[in-house]
């Protein structure tokens, strides 16, 4: 054995002591951690980060027909009905899901308006409308060109997504943190922590044993605003309108090269064929 690998092997431990106990102090409780923003959902507030970022929401989709790209729950496929689209097909892999949303779409009286599904086929939109999935998707650039292809002549894409890699709540899992003295999420935890400290860390409140970001249910492909000027640059999509929203309301700070990586909350673009 190498002389040195003993005392490699007691730092590495250190270390990983060390971050271990840093994560137990900003910790929340795992039995009062607040749960995610879809567990607050209700069809009055699902759509209120679309309306905020995406420039005239109603308008765009009033009379279309509307694919909800990456729909989740399917709460906001119902919102999107009842603020106008015509027709919303909620599209997702995992289709667990379909039965509740189904059944909270002839609650909400839009049955008839409201579809779920895990393929598109057949369905040509006025609207492919993606909120809060972008950051999620592990083949980005791919789940771009497939949007464009269920689009028809004339059509756009909408895209609205939080939080940006290098942002505060880059890691998303800032949920299970406070920062000491205050009631706020502990910032920039992915570059503050090593990946398997934060993952350990994470497994308190989530069990689906991932052991990488990329790993956590639903995903999270780093996606920082550089990737995604590049993805959308590369795409051969026309950008219509391109917006960065700032932290905590800070003006101005989206505008500055580097700092506007730590400084974005959210990104909202409008998308058209070449």
């Amino acid at each position: 054995m190498s002389t040195l690998a003993v005392p490699r092997a007691a730092q590495q431990h250190e270390q990983r002591g060390f971050f271990d106990r840093f994560l137990s102090l900003i910790a929340r409780d795992p039995n009062a951690a607040p749960a995610g923003a879809t567990a607050r959902y209700t069809v009055d507030n699902c759509l209120d980060f679309a309306i905020k970022t995406i420039p005239d929401l109603r308008s765009r989709i009033a009379g279309k027909r509307v694919l909800d790209f990456g729909c989740g729950h399917g709460w906001q496929s119902i919102a999107l009905a009842k603020l106008g689209a015509a027709e919303v097909l909620g599209l997702d892999i995992v289709t667990s899901r379909f039965p509740e949303a189904c059944e909270r779409a002839q609650n909400h009286g839009v049955a008839g308006r409201v579809r779920y599904s895990d393929s598109a086929e057949g369905f040509n939109a006025d609207v492919v409308i993606s909120i809060s999935a972008f950051e999620h998707f592990s083949d980005p650039a791919a789940m771009l060109r497939l949007m464009e292809s269920l689009l028809r002549p004339g059509g756009e894409i909408l895209l609205a997504w939080a939080e940006p890699w290098l942002s505060p709540n880059g890691s998303h899992v800032n949920a299970f943190t406070r920062l000491p003295g205050t009631g706020m999420p502990f910032p920039w935890l992915n570059l503050v922590c090593p990946e398997h400290a934060v993952m350990r860390f994470r497994s308190r409140y989530r069990r689906d044993g991932a052991r990488r970001y990329e790993d956590v249910e639903g995903g999270l492909n780093k996606m920082t605003l550089a990737r995604f000027e590049r993805i959308v640059n590369g795409s051969g999509l026309r950008v219509g309108e391109l917006r960065y929203f700032g932290v905590w309301g800070l003006p101005l700070v989206t505008k500055i090269p580097g700092l506007r990586e730590l400084l974005t909350s959210a990104v909202s673009c409008t998308l058209q064929p070449a």
